[in-house]
């Protein structure tokens, strides 16, 4: 086997991993990556613009038809998912309370779709959930933090809906039109689309993790990571029940939605804990949140592989069924 063979098996293998590696050189080489901080639209311009060289526009299409599971996936994200964070951990850790509400509150990752590929989901579906989400959330944010504390706090709706147009929408309107016009190119260096993705995916990684920690300390306490732990848990019961949630939906597909309700906009996250809540104890907080659920992220890529195994098996039942009918 050759060396470039060797490379593309171990890669494909174990490319998941990029995420832990960032994190863990974000935090070992702050200064570094800190440096990198102020390119993070251009690699999520790039990361969009690989990947949407992978895409097909029809199966884009078709899911932005499906009204019914995006209305139930954007509400169960948007207006269910921070009330029910928030709850009980006002009653039993008010502490946390704002942390969790803040990251509930949030919409989708703008990185899910390149996360949805690595697990073997659906791309174009969490491309779709992440447009919708982020077009919805600056109404339902500003109405979550008043019905849970009173306030309102708005939302940069200009700046997030720019960031949306310039970091998917020019990306994937340019990949679109080089497809057209050279497809055979396209589809001959595949794999090279998919590991420039990855491997600026990790690069923003620990480019935001430098950023967000300061190069400062994490401490945390004992009772903070055993809160953590049980929220996990708690977050992972809601997972499951959204993933049962679009239940005429593929496996692949119903995997996908349960990932973008896991994997949210960090980085509006902090930036709401910045300008409204100006507490080094929060910021922190969400800094250990994003650090929890980005080393979480691969082994949830059981549960997308063992959803593609189930629709490949309904699909062998299928054909079985078709042929003895014949």
């Amino acid at each position: 086997m050759s060396f470039l063979n060797r490379y593309k098996r171990f890669f494909a293998e174990n490319q998941i991993m990029i995420v832990l590696l960032g994190i863990i050189l974000g935090l070992i080489f702050p200064d570094v990556f800190r440096l990198l901080a102020p390119y993070s639209t251009y690699m999520l311009m790039l990361i969009f613009f690989t990947s949407s060289l992978r895409l097909e526009t029809k199966e884009i299409i078709g899911y932005a038809k499906d009204w019914k599971m995006l209305g139930m996936a954007n509400g169960f994200m948007l207006i269910f998912l921070p009330l029910v964070m928030w709850l009980p951990l006002v009653m039993f850790a008010p502490d946390w309370a704002m942390a969790f509400l803040i990251l509930g509150a949030m919409p989708t990752g703008m990185t899910i779709a390149l996360i949805a590929d690595l697990f073997g989901g659906k791309t174009s579906l969490a491309l779709v959930i992440t447009a919708t989400t982020s077009l919805l959330a600056p109404l339902t944010i500003p109405l979550i933090f008043w019905l849970t504390i009173g306030q309102i706090v708005p939302v940069p709706i200009l700046s997030l809906f720019l960031n949306l147009v310039i970091t998917i929408v020019i990306p994937f309107i340019i990949a679109t039109f080089i497809k057209q016009k050279t497809p055979a190119k396209i589809i001959r260096y595949d794999f090279w689309w998919r590991e420039i993705s990855i491997v600026t995916f990790g690069i923003l990684i620990a480019a935001i993790v430098a950023e967000a920690t300061g190069g400062g300390a994490i401490t945390i306490t004992i009772r903070d990571l055993s809160l953590i732990i049980i929220m996990l848990i708690y977050m992972g019961a809601l997972t499951t029940l959204a993933y049962f949630m679009s239940w005429w939906r593929t496996h692949s597909e119903r995997a996908t939605i349960a990932l973008c309700i896991v994997y949210l906009n960090n980085s509006l996250s902090l930036y709401i804990a910045n300008k409204f809540f100006p507490d080094p104890h929060l910021i922190t907080q969400l800094v250990i949140l994003l650090l929890a659920i980005n080393i979480l992220l691969p082994p949830f890529r059981w549960i997308a592989a063992h959803a593609a195994l189930l629709d490949k098996q309904q699909a062998i039942k299928l054909k079985k069924f078709s042929m003895r009918k014949m």
